[in-house]
C-alpha cells in the first residue's frame, strides 16, 4: 500500500516537473515572440519616421539642386517678415540669376546646365551659413536667399561674395558669353516693416527682381541693391 502511495506521488512529482518545464517553455517562446515583436515594431517604426521626413524633404526641397523649393521659399519669407514687423528688424532677399544660362544649355546640353546648378546650389550653401538664413531656388537658374535682421549694406556685402563666389568656381561659360567662365546677376531688396504700413513680402520680391532684371540688362556679372520704401533708383555697383 505504501508503495503504491510513493508510487503515486513519484507520478505526481513527475507530472509537475513535465508541467513546469512545458510552462518554463510556453513562457520562453512567448518572451522571445514578444521580442521579436517589439523589433519589427521599432523597426517598422523606424521606416515610417524615414518615409515622413523623405516626403517632407519632397515637400520643400527642389529636387535637383536639394536647397529649398518656391514654395518653402515663400511660406518661410512670410514667417519672416511678420517676425520683422513684430520686433522691427530689417529684412533682405538676394536674387541670383546666372548669366547667359540658355547659352550655355543650347552648347553643352541639359545635363550639363542641371550641373552648374548643382555648384551654384552648394557655393550659396555654403556662403550663407546663418540658421536663420534659407537659400532656395526661385525659378529655373534663378536662387533666391532670405536673410533674416540683416540690413542693405550687410545684404549688399554678401551679394558682392557670392558674385565673387561664384565667378570663382571657374565653370567654362558658353561661347555666346562675354566672361570666359559662369557669373551671376545679383541683386537685394531690404525693408524694415512697419505695423502701420501697407508694404507686403511680395513688395520686397518685387523690389529685388526689379534690380536683378537690370543688373542682367547691364550685362550681368554685377550687384544691383534696392532699398524699399526709399527713393531714387538702385545704387549699381560692381561693373566689370
Amino acid at each position: 500500500m505504501e508503495a503504491g502511495w510513493l508510487a503515486g506521488v513519484a507520478a505526481l512529482v513527475g507530472g509537475l516537473s513535465v508541467f513546469g518545464i512545458w510552462a518554463w517553455a510556453s513562457r520562453r517562446r512567448v518572451s522571445i515572440r514578444a521580442a521579436d515583436l517589439e523589433r519589427t515594431l521599432e523597426v517598422r517604426t523606424t521606416e515610417l519616421e524615414s518615409a515622413r521626413l523623405q516626403l517632407q524633404r519632397m515637400s520643400t526641397e527642389d529636387p535637383l539642386t536639394a536647397v529649398a523649393n518656391h514654395e518653402q521659399f515663400l511660406e518661410f519669407l512670410e514667417r519672416e517678415w511678420r517676425r520683422s514687423r513684430r520686433d522691427g528688424l530689417p529684412l533682405s532677399l538676394i536674387f541670383i540669376d546666372i548669366d547667359h544660362f540658355r547659352a550655355y544649355n543650347r552648347q553643352f546640353g541639359r545635363k550639363a546646365g542641371d550641373d552648374v546648378l548643382k555648384h551654384v546650389s552648394r557655393a550659396l550653401a555654403t556662403l550663407v551659413g546663418r540658421p536663420g538664413d534659407l537659400v532656395a531656388r526661385y525659378h529655373r537658374d534663378e536662387f533666391a536667399i532670405v536673410l533674416a535682421s540683416t540690413d542693405g549694406p550687410g545684404a549688399f556685402n554678401i551679394s558682392e561674395q557670392i558674385r565673387q563666389g561664384l565667378e570663382a568656381l571657374q565653370l567654362p561659360a558658353a561661347k555666346d558669353a562675354p566672361a570666359t567662365v559662369v557669373t551671376a546677376s545679383v541683386a537685394t531688396s531690404t525693408a524694415i516693416p512697419q505695423r502701420e504700413s501697407a508694404w507686403e513680402e511680395l513688395d520686397l520680391i518685387k523690389a529685388a527682381r526689379h534690380a536683378l532684371r537690370e543688373a542682367r540688362a547691364a550685362g550681368g556679372n554685377r550687384v544691383l541693391r534696392a532699398n524699399l520704401g526709399m527713393a531714387g533708383p538702385p545704387e549699381l555697383v560692381g561693373l566689370h
